[in-house]
């Protein structure tokens, strides 16, 4: 590393070009904060604990109840290892809240904070970085010169954008699980970086925490590597730091140490298949769409400066987050990693990117979005009418047994959000300045549609087909009709039979009753996929299962014989 990135001082690339005082207008802070607000509320709200966060949520639920050690928990006889912190914030949020909102909704209110505070910690670390000197822009030739701050604004408003529009942002974003507190981790350490060395122990405070979160959130692998990597871009700055950061550093170390040592050494890559490699290729271009675009363009433009102060943190730690989930073997939830610092490099392609290039992403965005929303409308209709025929004939063989209900405020906050998206189109393409962040409005707000609209239209179908709710509910009454008919009394135990523990631990949450912890246990029940002994020893009483899955059906069978005492 040069003493450039040290002392902050670097060439500037000769192709940028100066910027006028209108490409650092101001972004609303309101409706910017309305569609931050869009953005973070569907897919937590409406819907209940499906499988891609339901074994995070029962562990919560029975931490909460103190069914279980919160810092060994166990669930049915099975060991959680990892993901600490997730568990302790949905336990607490569930305590806190639970009586009040339910503990479904309880339990996300972390993580839709957590992903609220990735957001803000990206803006505050793109806003740092683009205020060092190597960022700031060439003076104008003719009219005022640029403030910093506001240059720095309009570069932190288009890095917040960008990582609204990533597509790989939406789903994973949206659990009740690690990744969100990974992704608001990874946002703290970028943050603390950006504030070196203006602000060492400031600095060195944040990157120390979110080094330890990464530590207590499953991921101790790679907050070692994170620290490994810091220690190498960070090194020429601990005489102006002190012991600040060395402090951080070694916090990070030890965490990391501390959490692989209790999870058996996780950190065990391999090294990829060429077939893995297209996987990465192919599975990177959507996820990190539209970032990695721009992100390329910027590390391009900004050749000369790479090693500056703004840049290579950002680079470095995209890359670090894109080579792991590639060892990994192509691991979303790593993926995600790469989303914040790739946002922050696309931000700074956006006062050098040509208008062209923009008006492309622009109009990409306009075609694709605008006929999402109308899929979604369509399949709406055919919900409430049963028009189109065919998209209402696929909707009832994915989810037989819906009923549709119109919801009058689901369907006033689609109206709006598709009017808004209709405003925000018309703006775009209207004859006024451009400012910094204005290329990224369109992806931003179309991504932003696209999932207001699944999670008000959609949500009731996608939850019916998703649940757990009603197995549990159909388990339940059958165990009750027939402990009824045997005239037994207390809780009945289920002996699991060729069922994974994410579907035990919702069936029993909805069901309010519990998965024997041994297999060998003689339950006067059995739920599973398959026969648990011989067939003269029990009796079918239930067959059913999730309307999504048709080919995977539960069966619920009753011990003809009593158990031993």
């Amino acid at each position: 590393m040069s003493s450039a990135f040290s002392h902050g001082q670097t060439r500037r690339p000769p192709a940028r070009p100066a910027l006028q005082a209108g490409a650092v207008g101001k972004l609303p802070r309101p409706l910017l904060l309305l569609l931050c607000l869009a953005y973070v509320l569907p897919g937590f709200l409406g819907r209940d604990p499906w499988r891609t966060d339901g074994l995070s949520f029962a562990v919560m639920w029975q931490m909460a109840q103190g069914a279980t050690d919160w810092f060994r928990p166990v669930l049915y006889g099975h060991a959680i290892h990892g993901g600490w912190l997730t568990h302790w914030l949905g336990a607490w949020s569930i305590q806190a809240f639970g009586a009040w909102t339910g503990p479904v909704l309880a339990s996300r209110i972390p993580f839709m904070l957590a992903l609220g505070a990735s957001m803000s910690l990206t803006w505050y670390a793109a806003f740092h970085f683009a205020r060092h000197d190597s960022a700031q822009p060439v003076p104008p030739a003719f009219g005022p010169p640029i403030a910093p701050s506001d240059y720095a604004r309009a570069i932190a408003d288009g890095v917040l954008l960008t990582l609204l529009a990533t597509l790989g942002l939406l789903g994973r974003g949206h659990e009740a699980s690690t990744q969100v507190l990974q992704l608001a981790a990874v946002s703290a350490v970028l943050l603390g970086v950006s504030l070196q060395p203006r602000k060492p122990w400031k600095s060195a405070g944040i990157i120390a925490l979110g080094l330890i979160s990464l530590s207590l959130t499953s991921a101790g692998w790679f907050a070692l590597l994170l620290t490994l990597t810091l220690s190498l871009l960070l090194w020429r700055n601990l005489r102006q730091s002190g012991w600040g950061l060395v402090m951080a550093l070694s916090a990070g170390l030890l965490s990391g140490l501390w959490a692989e040592s209790q999870l058996g050494w996780s950190l065990h890559g391999q090294w990829p298949s060429l077939n893995e490699i297209g996987n990465f290729f192919r599975i990177g271009l959507w996820f990190t769409w539209p970032a990695w675009p721009l992100a390329l363009w910027a590390l391009w433009r900004w050749r000369e400066s790479l090693q500056a102060r703004h840049l290579q943190p950002a680079w470095a730690l995209a890359l670090l987050a894109l080579l792991s989930a590639l060892a990994l073997g192509n691991n979303d939830k790593v993926f995600l990693l790469s989303l914040p610092p790739m946002a922050i490099l696309a931000g700074f392609a956006l006062p050098v990117m040509r208008r062209a290039g923009l008006a492309a992403i622009d109009w990409f965005a306009v075609l694709l979005y605008s006929l999402l929303a109308l899929v979604v409308w369509v399949m709406w209709l055919a919900m409430l009418t049963g028009w189109p025929p065919q998209p209402a004939a696929n909707i009832a063989r994915l989810a037989p047994g819906f009923q549709f209900s119109l919801d009058p405020l689901a369907l006033s906050i689609s109206l709006l959000a598709t009017a808004a998206w209709a405003a925000i189109v018309i703006w775009r393409t209207g004859r006024h300045r451009h400012p910094l962040w204005k290329g990224m409005v369109l992806s931003a707000s179309g991504v932003t549609l696209a999932w207001v609209l699944v999670g008000s239209l959609w949500m009731p179908v996608l939850n019916y087909a998703s649940t757990y709710r009603n197995v549990g509910a159909d388990v339940a009454h059958a165990v009750q009709a027939s402990s009824a008919l045997s005239m037994k009394v207390g809780t009945p135990c289920l002996q699991p039979s060729g069922i994974d523990l994410t579907s035990q631990a919702l069936i029993g949450y909805w069901s309010h009753l519990d998965f024997s912890p041994a297999k060998s246990a003689l339950c006067t029940y059995a739920l599973g996929a398959q026969l648990p002994g011989p067939a003269a020893q029990w009796r079918l009483i239930w067959r059913g299962g999730r309307p999504g899955e048709r080919d995977a059906p539960l069966f619920l069978y009753q011990r003809l014989s009593s158990p031993a005492p």
